[in-house]
């Protein structure tokens, strides 16, 4: 039965991707676009596998362990399903009879919530109201998320692609066909609902930015916008101040954009000083510190941990983040290396880092100038992996861990590399070799 569905559900999908307006990309087929989606979905797979018979335990495995709290949930739509309506919505779901579920669940509750959202709950809701579709199968939930995920990384071709259509191959391997993103952002984790909401984000920030208004691109950001929120709030926050760049140097028509850039960046950082003073119970510094120090004395009491790295001891001020930045950069960039193979798990990410340090080299001595015009989304793309890498590396101190939180950024990274490698310039002085050496 759970192959049946499995099938029946990728047909339907891939059914939406040849149908839907919002798939119809000119240049692009949707016989392409439907390969893209079925990687997806053999990705999802893989990570099943991998937490099935690699990490095998079930109840610690992100993978698993939150599809077994959403099937608590789900059992409530039995005895009444209005308790259901309150447990998925959040609305009400604080009277005690709820108590009874709640009790049975394991990860609903955090150990250290650090007074912000508890961004298990989302997973473990998108289970809830997966279950009622997928008669219980877990490998129909991996269908699920692979839909979505695709349908958020389809969003950012798009926005790039009406700027870049003559990279279009580079522009879908960026996208859709880096190895650690597909892996960690195809199965039934955060990961997934993150790159929907994030892709359309930018989606409808862009359409707005184009004065397109129309109110479903405000409600569509404001719902995105919200649901990343409550999947990964830490990257709702490195998005912030690229997306508030962007609206200021499109205001200013292009011009001044490195200042504007720079000064907005600069602003946002201020104010958030600010409001860490004013409001003591949201001191992010303070956080994110214990969240680096909880994360480590966890590690401590796990004697299995075999890729845990030193990293220096955040203190609760903005002059020892500014300090450790550096050396969360280059961990976030280029670890794990090579050298720092243990086992199969870290022989793909190695290989992208090693890939990420060969494309900052062409980059250097390949460099290609852009039209202004061009540029807009390329300063989201270095605001967003320059903070996002920043937070990882701070916090992080477990390569496996580090590669999974930095996925987000690495498209966008990676969209940089073809921005302003010259490829051609690579070609040309490759077959000049090659004639030379004849």
């Amino acid at each position: 039965m759970e192959i049946i569905l499995c099938v029946a559900y990728t047909l339907f999908f891939v059914f939406l991707i040849n149908k839907l307006k919002f798939f119809k990309i000119e240049g692009v087929s949707a016989k392409i676009l439907s390969v893209l989606f079925i990687i997806k979905i053999a990705s999802a797979f893989a990570i099943t596998l991998i937490y099935t018979y690699y990490y095998k335990d079930n109840f610690e495995s992100d993978i698993f362990k939150y599809f077994e709290d959403g099937k608590v949930i789900h059992s409530s739509i039995h005895n009444n399903p209005f308790d259901f309506l309150r447990l998925v919505s959040g609305i009400g779901a604080d009277v005690p009879h709820l108590d009874q579920y709640y009790n049975l669940t394991n990860f609903w509750f955090k150990e250290h919530d650090y007074n912000l959202l508890n961004d298990n709950r989302t997973i473990i809701r998108f289970n809830a109201i997966s279950l009622i579709f997928s008669f219980g199968y877990f490998n129909v939930h991996n269908i699920f998320m692979a839909f979505i995920s695709f349908t958020g990384f389809t969003a950012i071709f798009k926005v790039f692609y009406n700027y870049f259509q003559e990279k279009r191959n580079l522009l879908i391997v960026s996208v859709y066909l880096i190895p650690s993103v597909l892996i960690w952002t195809s199965g039934v984790l955060k990961e997934g609902l993150v790159m929907f909401s994030l892709g359309f984000i930018l989606y409808y920030s862009d359409k707005l930015l184009a004065c397109k208004f129309q109110w479903k691109y405000v409600l569509g950001l404001i719902f995105t916008i919200f649901l990343l929120f409550i999947s990964k709030f830490y990257v709702l926050l490195a998005i912030i101040p690229g997306l508030f760049s962007i609206a200021a140097i499109k205001l200013f028509k292009n011009k001044f954009a490195f200042y504007i850039f720079t000064s907005v960046h600069v602003l946002i950082f201020v104010i958030f000083f600010f409001f860490q003073v004013v409001f003591s119970h949201y001191n992010l510094t303070e956080i994110v510190s214990k969240k680096q120090h909880d994360f480590i004395n966890m590690i401590a009491q796990i004697n299995s941990v075999g890729s845990q790295i030193d990293i220096p001891v955040l203190k609760p001020s903005l002059l020892s983040f500014v300090k450790n930045t550096p050396n969360a950069l280059v961990n976030s960039f280029f670890r794990p290396h090579i050298f720092e193979i243990k086992s199969f798990m870290y022989i793909v990410p190695a290989i992208e880092n090693l890939l990420i340090i060969i494309m900052f080299l062409l980059m250097i001595f390949f460099y290609k100038k852009i039209s202004t015009d061009k540029f807009l989304w390329i300063w989201f793309c270095i605001s967003f992996v320059l903070i996002l890498f920043v937070l990882c590396g701070l916090t992080t101190p477990v390569l496996g861990a580090l590669v999974r939180y930095k996925v987000p950024a690495i498209p966008f990274l990676f969209i940089i590399f073809i921005t302003f490698i010259d490829f051609k310039k690579i070609i040309e002085l490759s077959n000049n070799i090659i004639k030379w050496k004849k």
